[in-house]
């Protein structure tokens, strides 16, 4: 019997691969176009090929003149017509028509032209001839139609001469079909358009097999579990862990951190979370871009922004910031200077910094001690919302030890270049550590993917 983890791990499965296919509809729609164009180009380049028909009536002869004699005489049409349609084209009734008609083609080209068929049950022979030419179609069915009944006349004759046992009647001469027989230019069409989705599908749902890189927000949202908060585009001014100037007009950036922090004050209206981790699975995803930028709009909005670089391993916010990363939260931890002294102004109005200070030799140690728990437990006077960047989870525990200390964690992942198994995997590691994820933020979205949301200022439109 199949375990419930299995069958929720097929319809996870299945439901990610419909996502997949929906989210890029487009590659679908691209590709059945592009078939259904190619089978109408082909279909209008092959030179029309029409079907002319006529029927035929077998009947067979009996000296008696009663129902047992109909009886058998229809039986032994029925049994005829299957020995005539091979008869249709043998050489010798072939070379009567075409010597009747005076048709110019060869023996092997009318075979090949020919067609004999008959309804089971019945004494109906039906012969087609197709050809680029409707009217040579219809001469060469009536023609060998007519060959035909000569032909069964001579062989149903006995060799003492009397009456024919059978003999075919031409009951339908030749007609011609005015819609061509090939090519079948809406059939074609529709193969085509199907062909082409159906390709595009499993295209869509190849390249997410082997590419597992997440790129959009329903894939995201899936395999994470959790809201998106933003979505953030690429923008020259978030190079290098840059922070937006949000006092600069609304660029495309700025509405995404504003409406993080907008969603943000959402995700529990009735505890908010003040203090709150934020992480990725990897380096290189954006989390210490997401909390600067994240920082700047909380202190646009009038709140007073602490952050603390607790990367101990890699610390990259004085650099970012213009500060000193000398001073901060290992000096702190180590007991040497109260936390007022350790905690630096910027440039921005409201927005504080502790950086990491030196980089010690034993960072899980240190943000796993006593001390580092009462820091991060609470929110330092004078502060309405404290930031923590820390490590990657998947390289080291350290953001799981801190995720026990905040109200939430913001999961920032970066499109095009997470993998879905890494960020499996980091949801994991939180969920063991009992983390609270807040939400995700989705970092370098391409605007031209259209997927982002319009907006216009004083003129200026930007995509998000």
């Amino acid at each position: 019997m199949p375990s419930l983890n299995g069958n929720a791990d097929a319809k996870s499965g299945f439901v990610s691969a419909a996502i997949a296919v929906g989210t890029r509809w487009w590659v679908v729609a691209v590709s059945a176009l592009l078939a259904g164009c190619l089978a109408l180009g082909v279909s209008l380049l092959q030179v029309p090929v029409y079907a002319a028909s006529s029927t035929l009536y077998v009947t067979s002869t009996f000296s008696e003149d009663s129902a047992s004699a109909a009886y058998q005489g229809s039986m032994a049409s029925q049994q005829r017509v299957a020995s005539y349609i091979d008869l249709v084209k043998s050489d010798s009734v072939i070379r009567d028509a075409l010597s009747s008609s005076g048709l110019v083609m060869t023996v092997s080209e009318a075979k090949s032209a020919l067609n004999a068929t008959s309804k089971p049950a019945t004494v109906l022979l039906t012969i087609t001839a197709r050809d680029t030419d409707p009217e040579v179609a219809r001469r060469l069915v009536d023609a060998v139609s007519e060959a035909m009944s000569r032909r069964v006349t001579d062989l149903e004759t006995p060799a003492s001469g009397g009456v024919p046992l059978a003999k075919l009647t031409v009951v339908a001469p030749g007609t011609v079909n005015t819609s061509p027989v090939r090519p079948a230019t809406s059939r074609n069409v529709a193969l085509g358009l199907f062909g082409g989705a159906l390709f595009g599908v499993l295209f869509v749902l190849a390249r997410r097999r082997f590419d597992t890189r997440i790129r959009d927000v329903a894939e995201l949202e899936l395999v994470s579990g959790a809201a998106l908060l933003s979505s953030v585009p690429m923008e020259s001014q978030l190079s290098n862990r840059g922070v937006v100037e949000f006092h600069q007009g609304s660029s495309a950036a700025a509405e995404a951190y504003r409406r993080l922090r907008a969603n943000l004050s959402y995700v529990d209206v009735d505890s908010p979370a003040t203090r709150v981790l934020v992480t990725s699975g990897m380096p290189g995803e954006g989390k210490t871009t997401t909390a600067l930028n994240l920082g700047a709009s909380l202190a646009e909005a009038g709140i007073r922004v602490l952050v603390v670089d607790a990367d101990l391993r890699k610390p990259s916010i004085a650099d970012s910031l213009g500060v000193s990363g000398g001073i901060g939260l290992t000096t702190y931890l180590r007991g040497d200077i109260d936390l007022a002294s350790c905690i630096q102004s910027t440039v921005l109005d409201g927005l504080d910094v502790l950086a990491s200070g030196v980089v010690p030799p034993n960072p899980a140690e240190l943000l796993g001690s006593m001390k580092a728990a009462s820091l991060m437990s609470n929110v330092p006077a004078g502060y309405d919302f404290v930031l923590i960047d820390s490590p990657p989870v998947l390289p080291v525990a350290d953001s799981s030890v801190l995720a026990q200390y905040v109200d939430g964690v913001l999961l920032v992942v970066r499109a095009g270049h997470t993998h879905r198994d890494d960020l499996e995997e980091t949801v994991l590691s939180l969920e063991k550590a009992r983390a609270r994820v807040l939400g995700t933020v989705m970092n370098a979205v391409e605007v031209s993917t259209g997927s982002g949301t319009r907006y216009g200022y004083y003129g200026a439109s930007v995509e998000v």
